[in-house]
């Protein structure tokens, strides 16, 4: 996981491939974390496709670095 804050938009959506690389792991790590509750993420009806927020992509973030 990177050391620096992520560059996100609050309220900005980002699928599971951008979350990943936002918070420097794999996107089956982001898997295993939202698996573990570590952050959530909600399907969009256009495509199923799994978004979450930048403020929730921060928050999990601040947990690892216990911020």
């Amino acid at each position: 996981m990177k050391v620096q804050r992520p560059e996100v938009i609050p309220d900005g959506l980002y699928n599971q491939k951008q979350a990943a690389e936002l918070l420097g792991v794999d996107r089956h790590t982001v898997a295993v974390y939202e698996a573990a509750g570590q952050i959530t993420f909600k399907s969009r009806k256009a495509g199923g496709r799994k978004v979450t927020t930048g403020a929730e992509i921060l928050r999990c973030w601040g947990e690892m670095y216990h911020l």
